[in-house]
């Protein structure tokens, strides 16, 4: 799925900033941005990444700047006496100005506690994280809409195929009669013979789809009840389209009425809107 978060926190000494973003893939894949100096603290940040979520490519960024407080000018005083020298030495001046002269002052980081910066930014981390799981949650609720309305499809499409399903098994067995008896005609063979009846039987069976609808169904209804869950149900559903695209073909190939084929052709449609949709959930 896809979100967005970002989080600073702050101390006395520096802010960590975070930015973490995701787009949608199949297993997870954390990528994390650190400066270089602090490259340690990335495994804690993908355990807390990975701790949160279950699926998606993941790029987390992280920005680390120092308190104004932090820096502090340093006099380079063995540079310094060189230049006093040379003034000196030229019959003096305004001994103010060596400080301006390249070399003599510079700023530096004061160090800050291995443990402040570690806790500063796995706590920005986790604000940052709980951010983009509102946002996820938040798309969520408007899958669950869209996949919950191609749910009522497929099963608005599932019971009128059990409707027409008998009185195609009917029809074909009646089919299959008439031609019997026309390619029997004059041969001396009664269409009542039990051997023939039973082949006649198995044949009529081919065309009888009732097992297929009754798995199909309770594919369907185990993907309601996916919908209704709490966690992550991205591969569970992923699982239950695939058995249920199995069963929709089989259905497709043992009939041949014209009424089913239309029924199993929006069926189809139904459970591909459904694979597109469910690649975007954890």
């Amino acid at each position: 799925m896809t979100g967005y978060g970002r989080a600073t926190r702050s101390t006395a000494s520096l802010a960590a900033t975070v930015e973490v973003r995701t787009v949608n893939a199949k297993h997870l894949g954390v990528r994390c941005r650190v400066p270089g100096e602090w490259v340690r603290l990335e495994p804690r940040i993908e355990a807390v990444v990975r701790g949160a979520l279950s699926r998606g490519a993941v790029d987390l960024f992280v920005k680390i700047e120092l308190a104004a407080g932090a820096r502090r000018p340093l006099i380079d005083q063995e540079t310094l006496s060189v230049y006093r020298k040379v003034l000196d030495d030229l019959g003096g001046g305004d001994s103010s100005s060596l400080l301006r002269l390249p070399g003599v002052v510079s700023l530096s980081e004061r160090r800050v506690p291995e443990r402040t910066v570690e806790r500063t930014v796995l706590g920005a981390v986790k604000d940052a994280v709980a951010e983009l799981l509102d946002a996820r949650k938040a798309e969520g609720a408007r899958l669950h809409k869209a996949l919950s309305r191609e749910v009522s499809t497929i099963r608005r499409h599932l019971a009128a195929i059990r409707r027409l399903v008998p009185a195609e098994v009917q029809r074909h067995q009646q089919g299959l009669h008439r031609r019997l008896s026309l390619l029997l005609e004059g041969r001396g063979v009664a269409l009542d013979d039990p051997i023939l009846m039973r082949e006649v039987a198995l044949l009529a069976d081919r065309g009888d789809v009732t097992e297929e609808l009754d798995r199909l169904g309770s594919h369907v209804a185990a993907l309601g009840d996916a919908l209704q869950g709490n966690g992550p149900v991205g591969r569970e559903l992923d699982f239950l389209l695939q058995e249920i695209g199995r069963e929709v073909n089989t259905v497709g190939s043992k009939s041949s009425a014209v009424p089913i084929t239309r029924r199993v052709v929006q069926l189809k449609t139904a459970v591909d809107r459904l694979r597109e949709q469910v690649a975007n959930i954890e």
